[in-house]
């Protein structure tokens, strides 16, 4: 069994103050995989201490930006080298597919955006008008929590870590119990990077240990990615403190099938969509929205792509969807598959365990009389369950899509590309695709409504951990500044 006890504060391991204990589970074998702290308020406080003293040393305020990228490139060298270890543990911990997790989720990419988009991030500079002359700065916002979800191992930390230590923040990583192993060598990545001690600390830990962060005085932004429910807590926590708040919460995206849709072209997407992750993703396009006249056809097609789906074993090259994270998540999404066909609604294909000797193993699920007043259609499910909605007229459409408390992501899957933009420009939702599923890595990421607060990715993903401070000054040093800025002289932090 792995292990990994402790909390790293300071750039080492410290023993925690409790003794809680977590068993991660491996989803495929039902066997326990590794072990892991949940920490305690005293292991909290001694971390955030510990970013606290380092974001206010001379030595970190003196960093340039120059050498925050250097630093920041060699941990990506170093992820880089331990890509197999990393995705064999993704596969064994959270049972995400190997040969996929062999790409770290687009972690490198991610660091690479981050890199470029910070570039672009003015952090000083001069206006003047008819009232004065001031000079703008952007400097650190502080002490970062970073809270992830099990969901996105290493992405989800590169997604919180990285712009923080960009923009000159320091950060305490609380990695979801279920997936602590990549997290606590992700850390162990940083100090060898030479990231100073105390600017990247990790206490592993429940539900318990992220409210005892989020409560922290010392700091002063909450990055957090997972539930809708989870993130109302922290807002109304972090509320308290007015702390900064970076929320990219659940999703209940809707994917449009325009009338001239070419199917087969929209319906591997719609796998990858659905069903990639084994549907543990928050953007997932979960609702299928389908002209009328097209439905019998779209639902036939995601029937026969159901049924070419391999259910197994991550570490095989043949499998393309492996288990849930836990007997617990997986017996929520049978809940929500019985609760479908209480409501009403025709299973197509799938429905239950899938035939597997062990694990936590769901089939591939797709729905047909579906409308917005079932669970299956308002309520974020986090499994391989797709429902095919059937609608009238394009407005009909825009209608159903919209009636949503989420609205982190969506598609529109069409052959005339510019009427399909003007339809997702129609909807309520952080992001939307044509004729596909991903967003480019530098485009502005989250959601609307109970779908999260702010955005991630690209230089607008830095916003939230700088803060704008202005000083009235003189117009003789506004001239100067101004001229020197103009030559390329600038910081990215306090003097």
């Amino acid at each position: 069994m792995r292990e990994r006890l402790g909390i790293f504060v300071d750039g080492q391991w410290h023993a925690s103050s409790g003794s809680d204990i977590y068993t991660v589970i491996n989803p495929t074998t039902e066997e326990p995989y590794g072990l892991t702290n949940l920490g305690t308020d005293l292991d909290v406080d001694r971390a955030v201490i510990s970013a606290d003293r380092a974001l206010r040393s001379a030595a970190w305020r003196a960093t340039t930006l120059d050498e925050r990228c250097a630093m920041v490139e060699r941990i990506a060298l170093l992820l880089a080298g331990r890509t197999k270890e990393l995705a064999r543990i993704q596969a064994e911990s959270m049972g995400g597919l190997y040969r996929t997790a062999l790409a770290l989720g687009g972690s490198l990419q991610l660091i690479e955006m981050y890199l470029d988009s910070v570039r672009e991030v003015n952090f000083e500079y001069v206006r003047s008008d008819r009232y004065g002359n001031t000079l703008i700065t952007r400097q650190p916002v502080g002490v970062v929590a970073g809270i992830v979800p099990w969901n996105a191992p290493v992405r989800s930390e590169v997604k919180k870590v990285v712009p923080a230590l960009l923009a000159g923040c320091t950060v305490v990583l609380k990695p979801a119990p279920e997936t602590p192993f990549g997290a606590a060598i992700f850390a162990e990545i940083c100090a060898e990077a030479g990231v100073p001690p105390g600017v990247v600390n990790l206490v592993p830990g429940g539900p318990a240990t992220g409210e005892a962060l989020v409560r922290h005085p010392l700091v002063r932004k909450i990055a957090f990615t997972g539930s809708t429910a989870t993130g109302a807590r922290i807002a109304s926590l972090g509320g308290e403190s007015f702390k900064r708040l970076q929320l990219e919460l659940g999703g209940k995206s809707a994917a449009i099938l325009l009338d001239d849709v070419d199917i087969e072209a929209a319906v591997p997407w719609l796998i990858r969509g659905n069903w990639g992750n084994s549907g543990q993703v928050c953007t997932a396009i979960t609702r299928v929205l389908t002209p009328r006249r097209r439905y019998a056809d779209v639902l036939d097609a995601l029937a026969a792509a159901a049924s070419e789906q391999v259910v197994g074993d991550p570490l095989d090259d043949r499998t393309t969807l492996g288990p849930l994270v836990t007997q617990r998540q997986r017996d929520k999404v049978l809940g929500f598959i019985a609760a479908g066909v209480h409501d009403g609604a025709q299973l197509v294909t799938g429905g239950g365990r899938a035939d597997v000797d062990r694990g936590w193993f769901v089939q591939p699920t797709v729905f047909s009389g579906v409308d917005n007043a079932m669970r299956i259609a308002t309520d974020e499910i986090f499994g391989p369950v797709t429902s095919v909605i059937p609608y009238d007229s394009e407005d009909d459409a825009v209608e159903i899509a919209n009636d949503s408390r989420y609205g982190l992501h969506g598609a529109v899957f069409a052959r005339d590309e510019a009427h399909a933009l003007q339809v997702a420009r129609r909807i309520d939702t952080g992001s939307m695709a044509i004729n596909g599923f991903y967003l480019a890595a530098s485009a502005p990421f989250g959601g609307i409504k109970q779908s999260g607060i702010g955005r991630e990715h690209g230089p607008e993903g830095y916003d939230s951990f700088l803060e704008y401070i202005s000083y009235n000054i003189p117009k003789t040093l506004a001239d100067r500044l101004s001229n020197e800025l103009a030559r390329g002289a600038r910081r990215s932090g306090p003097p």
